[in-house]
């Protein structure tokens, strides 16, 4: 509870019972009242929005050295700030389009602490404290509540909204994660030996040369010379050029094809039946 000292008479005062003692003492005089705790004036409707001050552990730090104080806060003081936001929102929220009365009401509230949260109750404080009449105090709470239902709604969807944020950058990740374990390896690159359509292009298998070997394999017979003798030729040639005696299964499909195309695109020989020749 905050305590003010009216500065006209010197007299302490009771945050709720503010407004009453310029109604009566002092009623001539404007208002004009200082916090006992932090000692801060206030003019007019200023003590109003004065809800909280120091405690008495942060006072005495304040005025002894090398003394620190951790401020602590109660769930029912949070509560009570909550409250009084709902209150200043009503207030500064123009949709509601307060009756001068009604805007009367909400700012004593203001001022006062504890207010209950529920309807029975509140009707019965501000009835009994304030002397609010009944009518009055239904549609103060129905205002309060309508803001209060405001806010739990943008509360809610907020949390949603940040729900459905954090869902999506985890399924982001687990996506990127799967994708990483599905992708192959990346292979290291390196020398392979061309392609059969490359060697019959180039005429080369590394360091083979498809063109030249069969060529002067054919060009030592003058008639030409049986296809399946010149395979068998070029194929031991091909076999050493490899340092191996018997070509694998693998090896010896790849010379086949490789045999068959280099003798289609050479221009240097003519293929007539199962005779080779070199072309004249």
């Amino acid at each position: 509870m905050v305590f003010f000292t009216c500065n006209v008479c010197g007299e302490s005062v009771k945050k709720p019972a503010v407004e009453k003692h310029y109604q009566t003492r002092c009623r001539n005089s404007e208002k004009n009242v200082s916090c006992m705790d932090c000692l801060k004036d206030f003019y007019g409707e200023e003590y109003v929005a004065h809800t909280k001050c120091i405690s008495e552990a942060q006072k005495y730090a304040s005025q002894s050295q090398g003394f620190v104080v951790k401020e602590s806060r109660n769930k029912n003081a949070q509560k009570q700030e909550s409250w009084m936001d709902i209150i200043r929102a009503i207030l500064d929220n123009s949709e509601y389009n307060l009756t001068p009365a009604l805007r009367s009401s909400f700012q004593k509230l203001q001022s006062v602490d504890n207010v209950p949260r529920k309807k029975a109750k509140f009707e019965n404080f501000v009835g009994n404290c304030m002397r609010m009449p009944r009518q009055q105090a239904a549609q103060v709470w129905d205002i309060l509540e309508k803001e209060l239902n405001k806010m739990k709604e943008a509360k809610q969807a907020e949390l949603a909204r940040i729900k459905a944020e954090k869902l999506a950058e985890i399924q982001k990740q687990q996506q990127e994660e799967k994708e990483a374990e599905e992708a192959p390896p990346k292979k290291k690159s390196k020398l392979e030996e061309p392609t059969p359509e490359e060697e019959a292009t180039n005429g080369t298998s590394g360091d083979f040369d498809w063109s030249a070997q069969l060529t002067k394999i054919v060009g030592k017979q003058a008639d030409g010379i049986f296809l399946e003798k010149l395979r068998k030729k070029l194929l031991k040639k091909y076999a050493k050029h490899l340092s191996v005696e018997d070509l694998s299964e693998k090896q010896a499909k790849k010379f086949q094809k490789r045999f068959d195309k280099q003798l289609k695109l050479s221009e240097a020989l003519r293929v007539d039946g199962d005779l080779v020749k070199v072309a004249s």
